[in-house]
């Protein structure tokens, strides 16, 4: 009785570690069955022993056709041998770095002068071809006699929520293009002069206006992933500015005509 029973244990828990081990198949048809630990960008890690001490081995998935889960799951590696399975696309699927990208500039150029900038953006399809971007920048003007010869700006505040398509889907160098539409809020110091006839001078007064723009660019970005999480970015675009305008003591005056823009952007990103 004893024995039947130990021997029922035995075989049990001989089924039970050999159904929770996982199967990678290779292109070649051989098998290696294991504890899938990792599943990288270009490469698979696993383990061949249960024991959490166990040396990790690793293969590339360019050897791979599939791997079969302990779970039931079976992803296949190879796009050549889909018919009617369920599959995982490396080039193309959105979640392979992640949906989501966070960038700092640390250097950010638009016609009206340098500054910085942070950005968030998302991926709005599972296959990563669009995706959302909301910059804001903090711009220091490099220029002064910026209306008519008698000020100079300050800094500037611009929000340009856009539109960013990528035509060749999530790689490692990855392309996009897309229109953004900016508005910018700043303010700007006015001095006036005028001619005392009582003392004989030009007394100044200095005061300050609001300035107020809106437009569209079209940018081109390109991506580096150099990690899974860490990447560098540019981007470059011109644009028209439709509304170039300036508030002072409740007087609007505006540019006009549409008025060329554009910007240039250097960012390093997070994405998860």
């Amino acid at each position: 009785m004893i024995r039947s029973f130990a021997l029922t244990v035995l075989l049990s828990a001989v089924f039970f570690s050999v159904n929770g081990q996982d199967i990678l198949v290779k292109k070649n048809g051989a098998t290696i069955e294991g504890k899938v630990t990792e599943v990288g960008i270009d490469r698979v890690s696993y383990k061949i022993s249960q024991e959490k001490e166990s040396a990790s081995f690793v293969i590339r998935k360019n050897e791979l056709n599939r791997i079969e889960f302990a779970n039931g799951q079976t992803v296949f590696i190879d796009e050549r041998n889909l018919p009617g399975k369920r599959r995982v696309n490396p080039a193309s699927t959105s979640n392979l770095f992640g949906r989501h990208m966070v960038n700092f500039s640390p250097f950010k150029a638009l016609d009206s002068g340098p500054g910085l900038g942070l950005s968030y953006e998302i991926l709005a399809d599972k296959k990563g071809y669009f995706g959302i971007i909301l910059p804001v920048s903090l711009i220091f003007p490099d220029r002064f006699d910026l209306f008519d010869g008698y000020g100079d700006q300050r800094e500037a505040f611009y929000f340009s929520p856009g539109l960013k398509i990528y035509p060749f889907g999530q790689k490692r160098v990855t392309y996009a293009v897309g229109p953004s539409i900016f508005t910018g809020f700043g303010k700007q110091v006015r001095n006036d002069g005028y001619y005392d006839p009582n003392t004989g001078t030009y007394p100044n007064t200095r005061s300050e206006s609001k300035i107020f723009r809106f437009g569209i660019i079209v940018n081109n970005y390109v991506n580096f992933q150099i990690s899974d999480h860490f990447q560098i970015g540019l981007n470059g675009g011109f644009g028209s500015r439709y509304i170039d305008r300036e508030t002072y003591n409740d007087t609007r005056s505006t540019n006009g005509g549409i008025n060329i823009t554009g910007e240039f952007n250097f960012n390093l990103g997070l994405r998860f």
